[in-house]
Protein backbone atom coordinates (compact mmCIF):
# COMPACT_ATOMS: atom_id res chain seq x y z
CA UNK A 1 0.00 0.00 0.00
CA UNK A 2 2.77 2.41 -1.12
CA UNK A 3 3.14 5.36 -2.91
CA UNK A 4 0.04 7.17 -1.64
CA UNK A 5 -0.92 10.24 -3.82
CA UNK A 6 -0.95 13.51 -2.96
CA UNK A 7 -4.02 15.30 -1.19
CA UNK A 8 -4.05 17.63 -4.19
CA UNK A 9 -4.13 14.62 -6.45
CA UNK A 10 -7.25 13.49 -4.77
CA UNK A 11 -8.91 16.37 -4.18
CA UNK A 12 -9.10 16.44 -8.24
CA UNK A 13 -10.09 12.68 -8.61
CA UNK A 14 -12.75 13.55 -6.01
CA UNK A 15 -13.93 16.46 -8.40
CA UNK A 16 -14.04 14.80 -11.54
CA UNK A 17 -16.24 11.87 -9.91
CA UNK A 18 -18.51 14.26 -8.58
CA UNK A 19 -19.11 15.60 -11.52
CA UNK A 20 -19.36 12.86 -13.65
CA UNK A 21 -21.85 11.55 -11.57
CA UNK A 22 -23.39 14.34 -9.79
CA UNK A 23 -23.70 16.01 -13.41
CA UNK A 24 -25.21 12.80 -15.22
CA UNK A 25 -27.77 13.79 -12.32
CA UNK A 26 -27.94 17.32 -13.72
CA UNK A 27 -28.03 16.91 -17.13
CA UNK A 28 -31.16 14.66 -16.90
CA UNK A 29 -32.79 16.77 -14.71
CA UNK A 30 -32.13 19.31 -17.12
CA UNK A 31 -33.52 17.33 -19.98
CA UNK A 32 -36.96 17.13 -17.83
CA UNK A 33 -37.45 20.53 -17.18
CA UNK A 34 -36.91 20.95 -21.18
CA UNK A 35 -39.51 18.28 -21.64
CA UNK A 36 -41.64 20.10 -18.95
CA UNK A 37 -42.12 16.80 -17.22
CA UNK A 38 -41.73 19.02 -13.83
CA UNK A 39 -43.67 16.82 -11.54
CA UNK A 40 -41.34 13.96 -12.19
CA UNK A 41 -38.33 16.09 -11.78
CA UNK A 42 -40.08 17.16 -8.48
CA UNK A 43 -40.73 13.34 -7.32
CA UNK A 44 -37.09 12.42 -8.23
CA UNK A 45 -35.61 15.28 -6.84
CA UNK A 46 -37.45 15.04 -2.89
CA UNK A 47 -36.84 11.11 -3.58
CA UNK A 48 -33.75 11.14 -4.20
CA UNK A 49 -32.52 14.25 -1.58
CA UNK A 50 -33.95 11.94 1.23
CA UNK A 51 -32.57 8.78 -0.15
CA UNK A 52 -28.56 10.54 0.15
CA UNK A 53 -29.58 11.72 3.54
CA UNK A 54 -30.39 7.94 4.35
CA UNK A 55 -27.44 6.90 3.55
CA UNK A 56 -25.74 9.50 4.67
CA UNK A 57 -27.43 8.00 8.68
CA UNK A 58 -26.50 4.48 7.58
CA UNK A 59 -22.85 5.92 7.17
CA UNK A 60 -23.31 6.88 10.83
CA UNK A 61 -19.88 8.80 10.70
CA UNK A 62 -18.01 6.28 10.01
CA UNK A 63 -15.73 7.92 7.29
CA UNK A 64 -14.62 10.48 9.40
CA UNK A 65 -14.29 8.21 12.49
CA UNK A 66 -12.34 4.92 10.62
CA UNK A 67 -10.14 7.52 8.45
CA UNK A 68 -8.76 9.51 11.78
CA UNK A 69 -7.83 6.25 13.50
CA UNK A 70 -6.03 4.56 10.34
CA UNK A 71 -4.29 8.25 9.75
CA UNK A 72 -3.21 7.86 13.58
CA UNK A 73 -1.68 4.34 13.42
CA UNK A 74 1.81 3.30 13.40
CA UNK A 75 3.25 1.75 9.66
CA UNK A 76 3.04 -1.62 11.43
CA UNK A 77 -0.46 -1.23 12.71
CA UNK A 78 -2.19 -0.03 9.84
CA UNK A 79 -3.27 -3.05 7.83
CA UNK A 80 -4.69 -4.58 11.51
CA UNK A 81 -6.46 -1.51 12.38
CA UNK A 82 -7.90 -0.94 9.07
CA UNK A 83 -9.83 -4.63 9.17
CA UNK A 84 -11.07 -4.10 12.96
CA UNK A 85 -12.35 -0.66 11.62
CA UNK A 86 -14.21 -1.77 8.89
CA UNK A 87 -15.80 -4.79 10.58
CA UNK A 88 -17.01 -2.96 13.24
CA UNK A 89 -17.81 0.60 11.20
CA UNK A 90 -19.86 -2.12 9.20
CA UNK A 91 -21.72 -3.72 11.96
CA UNK A 92 -23.01 -0.38 13.54
CA UNK A 93 -23.84 0.47 9.97
CA UNK A 94 -26.19 -2.65 9.07
CA UNK A 95 -28.36 -2.35 12.31
CA UNK A 96 -28.57 1.47 11.82
CA UNK A 97 -29.33 0.55 8.05
CA UNK A 98 -32.02 -2.20 9.68
CA UNK A 99 -33.65 0.75 11.38
CA UNK A 100 -33.58 3.59 8.73
CA UNK A 101 -35.34 1.16 5.98
CA UNK A 102 -38.03 0.35 8.51
CA UNK A 103 -38.72 3.61 8.81
CA UNK A 104 -38.66 4.51 5.19
CA UNK A 105 -40.95 1.48 4.76
CA UNK A 106 -43.22 2.97 7.16
CA UNK A 107 -43.41 6.20 5.40
CA UNK A 108 -44.01 4.89 1.90
CA UNK A 109 -46.82 2.60 2.82
CA UNK A 110 -49.05 4.83 5.34
CA UNK A 111 -48.19 8.31 4.27
CA UNK A 112 -46.41 8.34 0.66
CA UNK A 113 -47.88 8.65 -3.01
CA UNK A 114 -47.48 5.99 -5.49
CA UNK A 115 -44.39 7.14 -6.85
CA UNK A 116 -42.69 6.89 -2.81
CA UNK A 117 -44.58 3.20 -2.70
CA UNK A 118 -42.20 2.42 -6.15
CA UNK A 119 -39.02 3.87 -4.81
CA UNK A 120 -38.72 3.37 -1.05
CA UNK A 121 -38.91 -0.11 -1.55
CA UNK A 122 -36.95 -0.67 -4.82
CA UNK A 123 -34.17 2.07 -2.84
CA UNK A 124 -33.86 -0.70 0.78
CA UNK A 125 -30.91 -2.77 -0.70
CA UNK A 126 -29.28 0.37 -1.40
CA UNK A 127 -29.63 1.05 2.77
CA UNK A 128 -28.45 -2.32 3.69
CA UNK A 129 -25.85 -2.90 0.90
CA UNK A 130 -23.97 0.95 1.28
CA UNK A 131 -23.23 -0.14 5.19
CA UNK A 132 -20.39 -2.28 3.97
CA UNK A 133 -18.52 0.86 1.62
CA UNK A 134 -15.20 1.13 2.72
CA UNK A 135 -15.30 5.20 1.58
CA UNK A 136 -13.16 5.94 5.44
CA UNK A 137 -10.46 3.37 4.73
CA UNK A 138 -9.32 5.11 1.51
CA UNK A 139 -10.07 8.39 2.87
CA UNK A 140 -7.53 7.30 5.94
CA UNK A 141 -5.14 5.20 3.41
CA UNK A 142 -5.22 8.41 1.60
CA UNK A 143 -6.55 7.10 -1.54
CA UNK A 144 -10.11 9.32 -1.35
CA UNK A 145 -10.09 9.27 -4.83
CA UNK A 146 -10.74 5.84 -5.04
CA UNK A 147 -13.51 6.58 -3.34
CA UNK A 148 -14.99 9.03 -5.24
CA UNK A 149 -14.51 7.32 -8.61
CA UNK A 150 -16.69 4.07 -7.16
CA UNK A 151 -18.92 6.35 -5.35
CA UNK A 152 -20.25 8.33 -8.90
CA UNK A 153 -21.47 4.26 -9.64
CA UNK A 154 -24.60 4.88 -8.16
CA UNK A 155 -25.59 8.68 -9.74
CA UNK A 156 -24.95 7.40 -12.77
CA UNK A 157 -27.43 4.49 -12.79
CA UNK A 158 -29.80 7.00 -11.21
CA UNK A 159 -29.44 9.33 -13.98
CA UNK A 160 -29.68 7.00 -16.81
CA UNK A 161 -32.82 5.22 -14.98
CA UNK A 162 -34.37 8.69 -14.42
CA UNK A 163 -34.05 9.39 -19.11
CA UNK A 164 -35.49 5.77 -19.00
CA UNK A 165 -38.35 6.84 -16.67
CA UNK A 166 -38.87 10.32 -18.53
CA UNK A 167 -41.91 9.09 -20.65
CA UNK A 168 -44.04 8.31 -17.57
CA UNK A 169 -45.32 10.51 -14.91
CA UNK A 170 -44.06 10.47 -11.69
CA UNK A 171 -46.21 6.94 -11.00
CA UNK A 172 -45.27 3.73 -9.16
CA UNK A 173 -43.41 2.38 -12.41
CA UNK A 174 -41.11 4.83 -12.77
CA UNK A 175 -40.54 5.09 -8.58
CA UNK A 176 -39.49 1.84 -8.94
CA UNK A 177 -36.94 1.96 -12.13
CA UNK A 178 -35.08 4.55 -10.06
CA UNK A 179 -35.00 3.02 -6.82
CA UNK A 180 -33.68 -0.03 -8.29
CA UNK A 181 -30.69 1.93 -10.03
CA UNK A 182 -29.64 3.57 -7.04
CA UNK A 183 -29.56 0.22 -5.22
CA UNK A 184 -27.68 -1.48 -7.91
CA UNK A 185 -25.30 1.76 -8.31
CA UNK A 186 -24.54 1.16 -4.56
CA UNK A 187 -24.20 -2.84 -4.77
CA UNK A 188 -21.19 -1.97 -7.93
CA UNK A 189 -19.76 0.57 -5.56
CA UNK A 190 -19.49 -1.52 -2.71
CA UNK A 191 -17.96 -4.31 -4.80
CA UNK A 192 -15.75 -2.83 -6.79
CA UNK A 193 -13.90 -0.88 -3.36
CA UNK A 194 -13.70 -4.08 -1.91
CA UNK A 195 -12.02 -5.37 -5.36
CA UNK A 196 -9.42 -2.60 -5.16
CA UNK A 197 -8.63 -3.08 -1.72
CA UNK A 198 -7.84 -6.59 -2.39
CA UNK A 199 -5.65 -5.58 -5.14
CA UNK A 200 -3.73 -3.32 -2.72
CA UNK A 201 -3.35 -6.57 -0.78
CA UNK A 202 -5.87 -4.94 2.03
CA UNK A 203 -8.18 -7.70 1.82
CA UNK A 204 -11.34 -7.37 4.65
CA UNK A 205 -10.77 -10.30 6.06
CA UNK A 206 -13.04 -11.10 9.04
CA UNK A 207 -11.68 -9.86 12.05
CA UNK A 208 -12.98 -11.06 16.06
CA UNK A 209 -14.21 -7.42 17.52
CA UNK A 210 -16.32 -7.11 21.00
CA UNK A 211 -19.66 -5.36 21.59
CA UNK A 212 -17.93 -2.55 23.19
CA UNK A 213 -15.68 -2.21 20.37
CA UNK A 214 -18.97 -1.20 18.31
CA UNK A 215 -20.34 1.10 21.02
CA UNK A 216 -16.75 3.00 20.76
CA UNK A 217 -17.21 3.56 17.22
CA UNK A 218 -20.88 4.66 17.42
CA UNK A 219 -20.35 6.67 20.15
CA UNK A 220 -17.94 8.64 18.01
CA UNK A 221 -20.04 8.36 14.83
CA UNK A 222 -23.03 9.76 16.20
CA UNK A 223 -20.69 12.52 17.46
CA UNK A 224 -19.77 13.28 13.58
CA UNK A 225 -23.06 12.28 12.78
CA UNK A 226 -24.93 15.01 14.38
CA UNK A 227 -22.15 17.44 13.10
CA UNK A 228 -22.88 16.71 9.36
CA UNK A 229 -27.05 15.62 9.86
CA UNK A 230 -27.95 19.31 10.75
CA UNK A 231 -27.03 20.70 7.66
CA UNK A 232 -29.03 18.19 5.70
CA UNK A 233 -31.81 18.68 7.67
CA UNK A 234 -31.62 21.95 7.36
CA UNK A 235 -31.72 21.67 3.36
CA UNK A 236 -34.41 19.39 3.54
CA UNK A 237 -36.63 21.30 5.99
CA UNK A 238 -35.97 24.09 3.01
CA UNK A 239 -37.69 22.13 0.55
CA UNK A 240 -40.72 21.59 2.75
CA UNK A 241 -40.87 25.35 3.22
CA UNK A 242 -40.50 25.74 -0.35
CA UNK A 243 -43.15 23.43 -1.15
CA UNK A 244 -45.54 25.70 1.06
CA UNK A 245 -44.50 29.31 -0.21
CA UNK A 246 -43.59 28.13 -3.74
CA UNK A 247 -45.89 24.41 -4.98
CA UNK A 248 -44.43 21.55 -6.12
CA UNK A 249 -43.37 23.01 -9.59
CA UNK A 250 -41.65 25.41 -7.50
CA UNK A 251 -39.73 22.48 -5.32
CA UNK A 252 -38.82 21.00 -8.92
CA UNK A 253 -36.93 23.96 -9.63
CA UNK A 254 -35.79 25.34 -6.29
CA UNK A 255 -33.82 22.05 -5.96
CA UNK A 256 -32.63 22.16 -9.17
CA UNK A 257 -30.83 25.73 -9.05
CA UNK A 258 -29.94 24.71 -5.21
CA UNK A 259 -27.86 22.24 -6.54
CA UNK A 260 -25.50 24.39 -8.47
CA UNK A 261 -24.62 25.65 -5.57
CA UNK A 262 -24.57 22.62 -3.42
CA UNK A 263 -22.23 21.08 -6.61
CA UNK A 264 -19.64 23.51 -5.28
CA UNK A 265 -19.21 23.35 -2.36
CA UNK A 266 -19.69 19.79 -2.71
CA UNK A 267 -16.16 19.83 -4.44
CA UNK A 268 -14.99 22.10 -1.49
CA UNK A 269 -15.77 19.49 1.21
CA UNK A 270 -13.88 16.99 -1.26
CA UNK A 271 -10.59 19.27 -1.50
CA UNK A 272 -11.01 19.66 2.50
CA UNK A 273 -11.43 15.89 2.25
CA UNK A 274 -8.13 14.50 0.84
CA UNK A 275 -6.42 16.50 3.15
CA UNK A 276 -8.01 15.63 6.12
CA UNK A 277 -5.11 12.96 7.29
CA UNK A 278 -2.60 16.21 6.65
CA UNK A 279 -4.65 17.89 8.46
CA UNK A 280 -4.70 15.90 11.61
CA UNK A 281 -1.29 15.14 11.69
CA UNK A 282 -0.66 18.50 11.25
CA UNK A 283 -2.85 19.21 14.30
CA UNK A 284 -1.49 16.23 16.18
CA UNK A 285 2.13 18.26 16.26
CA UNK A 286 1.22 20.47 18.55
CA UNK A 287 0.33 23.39 16.79
CA UNK A 288 -4.00 23.51 18.00
CA UNK A 289 -4.29 26.79 16.81
CA UNK A 290 -6.81 27.75 14.09
CA UNK A 291 -4.70 29.08 11.75
CA UNK A 292 -3.08 26.16 11.37
CA UNK A 293 -6.58 24.30 10.19
CA UNK A 294 -6.51 27.01 7.78
CA UNK A 295 -3.22 27.06 6.33
CA UNK A 296 -3.92 22.52 6.13
CA UNK A 297 -7.15 24.03 3.77
CA UNK A 298 -5.50 26.88 2.38
CA UNK A 299 -6.41 25.47 -1.23
CA UNK A 300 -10.17 24.71 -0.17
CA UNK A 301 -10.43 28.45 1.00
CA UNK A 302 -8.96 29.67 -2.05
CA UNK A 303 -11.45 27.61 -3.87
CA UNK A 304 -14.11 29.00 -2.16
CA UNK A 305 -13.64 32.00 -2.69
CA UNK A 306 -12.90 31.61 -6.32
CA UNK A 307 -16.75 29.25 -7.22
CA UNK A 308 -18.37 32.30 -5.30
CA UNK A 309 -17.88 34.67 -7.58
CA UNK A 310 -17.96 32.40 -10.41
CA UNK A 311 -21.68 30.93 -9.13
CA UNK A 312 -22.90 34.32 -8.54
CA UNK A 313 -21.69 35.58 -11.80
CA UNK A 314 -22.93 32.92 -13.97
CA UNK A 315 -26.23 32.62 -11.66
CA UNK A 316 -27.21 36.42 -12.07
CA UNK A 317 -26.55 36.00 -15.92
CA UNK A 318 -28.37 33.21 -16.36
CA UNK A 319 -31.56 35.40 -14.87
CA UNK A 320 -31.16 38.07 -16.42
CA UNK A 321 -30.46 36.79 -20.08
CA UNK A 322 -32.59 33.79 -20.06
CA UNK A 323 -36.43 33.09 -19.06
CA UNK A 324 -38.58 30.40 -17.69
CA UNK A 325 -37.38 27.74 -15.64
CA UNK A 326 -33.69 28.20 -16.67
CA UNK A 327 -34.18 31.94 -15.46
CA UNK A 328 -35.43 31.05 -12.18
CA UNK A 329 -32.86 28.63 -11.53
CA UNK A 330 -30.20 30.77 -11.83
CA UNK A 331 -31.76 33.13 -9.43
CA UNK A 332 -31.60 30.04 -7.01
CA UNK A 333 -28.00 29.49 -7.57
CA UNK A 334 -27.12 33.17 -7.20
CA UNK A 335 -28.56 34.07 -3.94
CA UNK A 336 -27.18 30.35 -2.63
CA UNK A 337 -23.90 31.29 -3.45
CA UNK A 338 -22.55 33.61 -0.66
CA UNK A 339 -23.51 30.22 1.31
CA UNK A 340 -20.92 28.49 -0.51
CA UNK A 341 -18.11 30.83 1.03
CA UNK A 342 -19.70 30.93 4.50
CA UNK A 343 -20.34 27.54 4.34
CA UNK A 344 -16.56 26.31 3.41
CA UNK A 345 -15.28 28.05 6.45
CA UNK A 346 -17.86 26.82 8.99
CA UNK A 347 -16.87 23.37 7.64
CA UNK A 348 -12.74 23.72 7.44
CA UNK A 349 -13.21 25.05 11.52
CA UNK A 350 -15.86 22.21 12.50
CA UNK A 351 -13.40 19.57 10.16
CA UNK A 352 -10.22 21.18 12.58
CA UNK A 353 -12.15 20.27 15.64
CA UNK A 354 -12.99 17.08 14.69
CA UNK A 355 -9.07 17.01 13.95
CA UNK A 356 -8.32 17.33 16.89
CA UNK A 357 -11.30 14.81 18.57
CA UNK A 358 -13.78 17.45 19.70
CA UNK A 359 -16.39 15.47 17.71
CA UNK A 360 -19.00 16.45 20.74
CA UNK A 361 -17.97 20.17 20.24
CA UNK A 362 -19.01 20.00 16.80
CA UNK A 363 -22.07 17.76 17.15
CA UNK A 364 -23.03 20.45 19.51
CA UNK A 365 -22.59 23.62 17.08
CA UNK A 366 -24.46 21.91 14.21
CA UNK A 367 -27.18 21.14 16.58
CA UNK A 368 -27.74 24.66 17.36
CA UNK A 369 -27.06 26.04 14.03
CA UNK A 370 -29.93 23.95 12.69
CA UNK A 371 -32.49 24.86 15.18
CA UNK A 372 -31.41 28.52 14.89
CA UNK A 373 -31.61 28.00 10.54
CA UNK A 374 -35.38 25.81 11.02
CA UNK A 375 -36.61 29.27 12.74
CA UNK A 376 -34.80 31.82 10.32
CA UNK A 377 -35.89 29.53 7.39
CA UNK A 378 -39.47 29.11 8.59
CA UNK A 379 -39.64 32.99 9.04
CA UNK A 380 -37.53 34.63 6.27
CA UNK A 381 -38.80 32.24 3.61
CA UNK A 382 -42.46 32.89 4.55
CA UNK A 383 -41.11 36.89 4.53
CA UNK A 384 -38.76 37.26 1.20
CA UNK A 385 -39.17 33.82 -0.43
CA UNK A 386 -35.85 32.47 -2.02
CA UNK A 387 -33.73 35.26 -0.87
CA UNK A 388 -35.33 34.71 2.74
CA UNK A 389 -34.42 30.90 2.37
CA UNK A 390 -30.59 32.12 1.21
CA UNK A 391 -30.15 34.36 4.10
CA UNK A 392 -31.22 31.20 6.61
CA UNK A 393 -28.73 29.62 5.63
CA UNK A 394 -25.93 31.91 5.77
CA UNK A 395 -27.04 32.72 9.21
CA UNK A 396 -26.77 28.71 10.25
CA UNK A 397 -23.36 28.88 9.27
CA UNK A 398 -22.41 31.62 11.44
CA UNK A 399 -23.91 30.05 14.02
CA UNK A 400 -22.20 26.94 13.68
CA UNK A 401 -18.74 28.82 13.57
CA UNK A 402 -18.94 30.89 16.35
CA UNK A 403 -20.01 28.29 18.31
CA UNK A 404 -16.57 25.86 17.40
CA UNK A 405 -14.61 28.92 17.79
CA UNK A 406 -15.46 29.88 20.75
CA UNK A 407 -15.55 26.24 22.37
CA UNK A 408 -11.98 25.52 21.25
CA UNK A 409 -9.59 27.81 19.48
CA UNK A 410 -10.50 31.19 20.99
CA UNK A 411 -8.37 30.22 24.13
CA UNK A 412 -5.84 28.56 22.25
CA UNK A 413 -5.85 31.79 19.67
CA UNK A 414 -6.03 34.21 22.63
CA UNK A 415 -2.90 32.54 23.98
CA UNK A 416 -0.98 32.70 20.97
CA UNK A 417 -1.94 36.39 20.40
CA UNK A 418 -0.43 37.56 24.03
CA UNK A 419 2.30 35.82 22.99
CA UNK A 420 3.19 37.35 20.11
CA UNK A 421 2.43 40.84 21.60
CA UNK A 422 4.67 40.16 24.44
Amino acid sequence: MGGRPRGSTNAALLIVSFAVGQGSIFLAQTWLIHRGALDLLAAFATHFSFAILALMVVDFGAPVVVARRISLAGDGEVLDVTRRCYWQASAVRLGVAFAVSLAGLGYAWFGGDGFSRGYVPAAIPALLISAFNAAGIFDGLGLSGISGLTGMLAYIASAIALVAAGAQSASADAGMILGVALSLGYAFAVVAQLAVLWRLGCQMRVVTFTVADCGATAREGLSVLLAILPGQLSFRFQIVVCAAVLGQAGVGLFVYGRQIAAAASQVLEFVRRAHFPDMVRALRLGDTTLRAGFEAQRLATLLAIALTLGLMLVGSSCFLLMSGAFAQSGLVAALFSVGVLTGALSQTLGQAAQGLGRFRVVAVAAVLAMLVGFGASAGLGALLGLLGLAMAEVVTHVVGALVIWASVFWRVDGRKIVRVGA
